[in-house]
């Protein structure tokens, strides 16, 4: 039967398990709950993490279980409400568990921001996503991030009669930008390379690097301006130099794939079983991050490096 394996697995740890489709809702002895895929769960049984997520009662030893796994308990979900009044959004809006994690995410990313947490500049940034057509969680998280990113770079006190005028030029010369165009998924693999990591894979992305990109505009110019160089010059408004800085920022996120052994690539499933990324370079220092679908479709979800903010 499937999962049989899994299923034995979180009984010896005594925990309480509930199936749905997608998502398990799993509860350790330690009180600590979670949504998540059957598939991640397996994952995290080969790894030998289940006991420190789902027994562990130390913060140190639990802490270290939830980063390496990247767990987001229903307990962490419970600051949804607050997250969307810090961010401007409607109460029910991008609800499913992947949207909320989602969500929480992209609200611990921009705290790093001078704007970050000024609640009416936060607010303009969700109408400009609006006024851009986000359909998704990640549209809006692109978008708002690009808002943001673009405001913080103006520099001074926020304008609300002459930013969003800046930003949506800029966006206009980023997303019109050659690279942007390009945007777009590559159908390099099948449901075995999301399930489980498969070094065949990670060749398959080094040998099509150079026709990778983003999954969508929105979110190669939200990264591109995102990690802008540190020290640089300021973010450019005219069209050349616009091009230039997402072209750039995709060209320097490809050669990381191609330069990148593909012995030392490694992979971890979402909780929620969305994707699987493959990492390619040191994570949190120099990464370009590869994700893939059950479909097989795969795209570059981030790029960062030393250099670059």
């Amino acid at each position: 039967m499937p999962w049989d394996e899994l299923k034995q697995a979180l009984a010896a740890q005594k925990a309480a398990y509930a199936q749905a489709d997608p998502l398990w809702t799993v509860t350790g002895t330690n009180g600590a709950s979670f949504r998540a895929h059957p598939a991640f769960l397996e994952e995290v049984r080969l790894g030998n993490g289940l006991p420190d997520l789902l027994t562990a009662t130390d913060r140190q030893t639990f802490g270290v279980a939830l980063g390496r796994w990247r767990v987001t308990l229903d307990s962490h979900l419970e600051e949804i409400p607050e997250v969307r009044t810090a961010l401007g959004l409607a109460a029910g809006r991008f609800d499913s568990v992947d949207d909320q994690i989602t969500l929480l995410r992209h609200r611990d990313a921009v705290r790093s921001l001078r704007v970050g947490s000024d609640r009416v500049i936060a607010a303009a940034g969700t109408a400009f996503a609006d006024r851009r057509g986000a359909r998704t969680v990640h549209d809006y998280v692109h978008l708002h991030s690009f808002f943001l990113t673009a405001v913080n770079s103006f520099g001074g006190n926020y304008d609300p009669n002459t930013h969003p005028g800046r930003v949506d030029a800029l966006y206009a010369l980023a997303v019109g930008s050659p690279a942007a165009v390009g945007a777009g998924t590559a159908h390099l693999g099948g449901e075995t390379d999301w399930k489980t990591h498969q070094p065949g894979f990670a060749l398959a992305v080094h040998a099509e690097a150079g026709r990778l990109n983003f999954r969508t505009p929105e979110a190669l110019v939200g990264h591109a301006l995102k990690h802008v160089r540190r020290g640089g010059p300021p973010v450019p408004t005219d069209a050349a130099g616009v091009h230039a800085l997402v072209a750039d920022y995709l060209a320097e996120a490809r050669q990381k794939i191609i330069t990148t052994p593909t012995n030392d690539v490694w992979s971890g499933l979402a909780q929620t079983g969305a994707t699987r990324t493959y990492y390619f370079g040191v994570l949190n220092k120099h990464a370009c991050m590869v994700a893939v679908d059950p479909a097989g479709l795969a795209w570059i979800s981030t790029y960062y490096a030393p250099d670059r903010i």
